[in-house]
């Protein structure tokens, strides 16, 4: 078994309307089993936050995820990850303010990460990750670009 989360800083591009900015990244999570002691197979959900400055208030929403994944240790405590799955353009749960707020749009998406193992004790292992992360969502208007680049710290159970 795999259990991942992580969190840190994001520094994401959407389009439609275009912009770029540093904010939160959350909420990045894995799910796996492992194949053998380097190779495991991963449900990942990355997370990154931007704030969305079209109709009506701006608010926070988030350019997420569902890749299934890959991951593999390059070395006792370096592990490399790519996946490829459904790319999500969804509210940020804090910031809903009314149902009407809470459209999502999908489409194809894609997730490259790598990450140092620093610190384990018993099962866990805190690491400090780097993950690339975006994809398209169709919304009203035509597509919606998000990727995010992030450096995050993270605590896994194996």
């Amino acid at each position: 078994m795999l259990i991942g989360v992580a969190g840190g800083i994001t520094l994401i591009h959407t389009t439609l309307p275009g912009q770029t900015e540093f904010k939160a990244s959350f909420p990045n999570i894995k799910i796996g089993w492992m194949l053998n002691e380097r190779a495991a197979l991963a449900l990942y959900l990355p997370g990154s936050i931007y704030t969305f400055r079209g109709a009506g208030r701006q608010r926070d929403r988030g350019v997420e995820g569902i890749m299934p994944s890959f991951q593999y240790w390059l070395t006792d405590r370096w592990w490399v990850l790519g996946g490829a799955g459904l790319a999500l353009d969804a509210p940020a749960f804090y910031d809903v303010k009314d149902a009407s707020e809470a459209v999502y749009y999908v489409g194809p998406g894609a997730v490259a990460a790598t990450g140092f193992e620093f610190l384990r004790a018993w099962r866990f292992a805190m690491d400090v990750q780097f993950m690339v992360h975006g994809g398209y969502a169709y919304v009203a208007g035509g597509q919606r670009l998000g990727v995010g680049g992030n450096v995050m710290l993270g605590l896994n159970f194996y």
